[in-house]
């Protein structure tokens, strides 16, 4: 594909110009228009969709909780589990399933996570949105290497000498997690510098959610009707296990075959670690928290058959509540991303199949889950109100700096303003307290993730916030050749933090910097 043709595939003309101007080289190949990455397809038949049970994640109960704190434990485990029929996928686990355990943490009320590695490779934990101090953040130098592994990680990984090997840790760690910060669904998975595709992809990730006081005063959808819903997708090899195209699979070297370097597309679309699942639902309100968790596939969530009005509102982002609900006909959710969205039943007459559909994807990858409208009309004791909660907005006109960071393809790789990831070499130096305007810029599509506090979008391309932007935010869809405008505030915790591409080929191949909370 020439340059001009990918222009107009992923962006349109009008965009080139940015593109021009940001030192373009380079074509990654993309599998559709709007759809980064390239299909890996499957080597054994791919299940029926609509056959298997929406399995729900058990939620973890602490080992000890003291006045402060409650105390965890997760063991990081191979498991054999049961994806698809007749056949036993081999996977990296947080204590044996896929997603790992939910934690259900109180705003306020600290949660210490003790994770033991029983797996053949290092890890690293991230909690992803959570407002963590910089030696719990999972800097992806922070390595937990394996229970009775000896010695230290090895300095080069691929992409030029690393200077600071980070906090190892020998076959455990304490990840401390203060949760002072609104109630919000987060997540967390591997964080290892250079592997964090193959870890996800295998199965390192679960959800964290914390809820607060003002979040449970609003009449929403609780218990068996506020439901997680993990989005993933993955391709398989003739024996059932993970197949992934890894540069190295001794997993000593990142990165996978050029073939796959804008990202890696699966065939099965997986729910909760079941594909293509179906859900029986009364005909009343359901609460659900959507997660986008597969390395670089994006979703235009749409409900089929349509209800007038659109069938998604959607009453939370990445960092919880909206100020007021905002209903949709569709969701578009990048990776990594979070939705929080209600969706009221009551619309469909019983007996109907609700398909939740993904409107980007072709063949398999166009179907996700299946809700089955049953039982009479019932008393629903939930609503949405209009008012949701007061959302502070941060003043752009009060902020102190303004910031530039320019994601793109160069010669050596994936690459945060012209250079691959260095570990220790802070790009941004942010004082606490303070607001500052901080500019993406991209190339191709681009995820991008910033730790230790969400942002507000305040533009895209100089003109208004899209559609998917309002509240809070940690991560946000950046299209191709396109800049969008946050506004950012760091507080309580100084140290080394990160922002990326949560496109995890595109990470694990150096689009990191650092910045340095002061």
């Amino acid at each position: 594909m020439s340059r001009r043709g990918l222009l107009r595939a992923g962006a349109g003309v009008g965009a080139a110009a940015a593109l021009g101007a940001a030192g373009w080289v380079g074509v990654p190949r993309i599998t559709a228009p709007g759809q980064p990455g390239v299909l890996l397809p499957s080597a054994t038949p791919v299940p029926r969709p609509f056959h298997t049970e929406l399995p729900i994640p058990a939620v973890l109960r602490p080992v000890r909780a003291d006045a402060t704190t409650d105390y965890y434990d997760i063991v990081q485990q191979s498991a054999h589990l049961d994806i698809l029929p007749g056949l036993r996928t081999e996977a990296w686990t947080y204590h044996g399933t896929f997603p790992g355990p939910t934690i259900r943490a109180r705003s306020g009320r600290a949660t210490a996570v003790r994770h033991r590695n029983e797996l053949p490779h290092p890890t690293v934990v991230h909690l992803h949105g959570g407002h963590t101090p910089a030696d719990s953040d999972g800097y992806p130098m922070d390595v937990v290497l394996p229970v009775g592994a000896t010695g230290t990680p090895a300095r080069s990984h691929g992409h030029g000498l690393i200077t600071a090997t980070g906090s190892v840790a020998h076959g455990e760690r304490t990840y401390l997690y203060p949760n002072r910060q609104r109630a919000a669904s987060l997540w967390y998975h591997d964080h290892r510098h250079g592997f964090t595709g193959p870890a996800v992809w295998r199965g390192l990730a679960g959800f964290h959610l914390i809820g607060d006081d003002v979040e449970d005063a609003l009449p929403l959808p609780r218990g068996d009707r506020d439901i997680p819903l993990c989005i993933s997708d993955r391709s398989f090899a003739a024996d059932g296990s993970f197949a992934y195209p890894l540069l190295d699979p001794s997993l000593h070297t990142p990165g996978v075959t050029d073939r796959y370097m804008n990202g890696v597309l699966g065939d099965v679309i997986l729910v909760n670690g079941a594909p293509w699942p179906r859900l029986r639902v009364a005909p009343v309100r359901y609460r659900f928290r959507l997660l986008n968790a597969s390395n670089a596939r994006r979703y235009r969530l749409a409900l089929e058959p349509a209800v007038p009005g659109g069938g998604f509102v959607q009453i939370g982002s990445d960092g919880g509540l909206l100020d007021h609900p905002i209903r949709h006909r569709h969701l578009d959710i990048s990776p990594a991303e979070r939705f929080d969205v209600v969706i009221d039943f009551a619309a469909y007459p019983p007996g109907t199949e609700v398909r939740l559909r993904n409107t980007l994807g072709t063949g398999s990858a166009a179907d996700v889950l299946r809700f089955d409208v049953s039982g009479p009309p019932v008393q629903d004791d939930t609503a949405v109100p209009d008012r949701l909660t007061d959302l502070e907005r941060l003043d752009p006109a009060t902020a102190v700096a303004e910031r530039t960071f320019l994601f793109q393809l160069r010669p050596d790789g994936w690459t945060v303003n012209g250079a691959p990831y260095e570990p220790g070499r802070a790009l941004a130096d942010p004082r606490r307290g303070t607001v500052e305007i901080w500019r993406f810029i991209t190339d191709f599509h681009h995820p991008v993730h910033v730790h230790l506090d969400p942002f507000q979008v305040i533009a895209r391309n100089n003109r208004a916030p899209g559609p998917f932007d309002a509240g809070w935010k940690d991560t946000v869809d950046v299209r191709p050749a396109e800049m969008v405008t946050v506004a950012v505030r760091f507080t309580d915790y100084a140290g080394p933090f990160m922002l990326h591409c949560h496109n995890l080929e595109h990470e694990d191949m150096a689009m990191m910097a650092d910045f340095q909370v002061r």
